[in-house]
């Protein structure tokens, strides 16, 4: 595996790969760095088509260690609103498909947001997952063509936790080819995943270089929500080149 693994000025550790498959294998590495110890460790994870190769390493390790598995405790990011949880489109299916299911996780190892919870209620119920924890251990994300982190967007309001967002008209181009109409998700919020106590960003895709440029060089901007975690402590960026 190519790998070059670097410092910024920023304090950001950036690690850049020359393929898919070398990017999900450091992905799955560092998130072990990451979450080293023995008590159980709060772990929030994004969807899409960039992590699923780190998912795909991840759950074969535990599989092959599955006294391992008792280690984490997962949740997610976000949720589309308006279908079926059980459609196959949903992130709580995608999640299903790629983790839990997969390792035959109990209950106690997990938690997928719930669409069709009322927002107050299912932001309480989240709250009360971290507050056991104290803290999100690790909180890992995906980027946006729009430079939005879960659903939040460009222009969102940076100091909510976890709330209902209208999806960006770029998010909903890139959905157009769903079969269901998709136009809002449930998010946790910039506020909340800032909270956390280490931070993994995973880029890999196209149309994608302007919000890292941005981020990596500590430019500010609401408009490509990225740029919020310019000043967290522990962050941690691979690159798919």
């Amino acid at each position: 595996m190519n790998k070059s693994t670097k410092i910024s000025k920023n304090n950001f550790k950036v690690i850049q790969t020359q393929d898919y498959q070398g990017f999900s294998f450091a992905a799955f590495q560092e998130t072990l760095k990451l979450t080293k110890g023995s008590r159980q460790k709060l772990v929030v994870l994004p969807t899409g088509n960039t992590p699923t190769g780190f998912y795909q390493e991840f759950t074969n390790y535990l599989l092959k260690n599955s006294k391992e598995k008792n280690r984490f405790f997962f949740t997610n990011l976000d949720e589309y609103l308006g279908i079926p949880q059980n459609s196959k489109v949903s992130f709580q299916s995608y999640l299903k498909r790629n983790i839990s299911n997969k390792l035959n996780l109990p209950n106690r190892n997990f938690y997928w947001i719930n669409n069709k919870t009322p927002i107050e209620k299912e932001k309480s119920k989240v709250e009360s997952i971290i507050k056991k924890f104290k803290k999100i251990d690790l909180c890992i994300l995906g980027l946006g063509k729009n430079g939005h982190i879960a659903f939040n967007e460009p222009g969102c309001d940076w100091d909510l936790e976890f709330f209902d967002i209208p999806l960006h008209k770029i998010t909903k181009n890139d959905l157009r080819n769903i079969f269901i109409p998709i136009t809002h998700g449930r998010t946790l919020g910039i506020k909340k995943i800032l909270s956390a106590k280490k931070i993994l960003l995973l880029i890999s895709g196209k149309k994608k270089e302007i919000s890292l440029q941005k981020l990596l060089k500590k430019k500010v901007d609401k408009n490509f929500p990225v740029t919020s975690l310019i000043n967290h402590p522990n962050l941690t960026i691979i690159i798919q080149k």
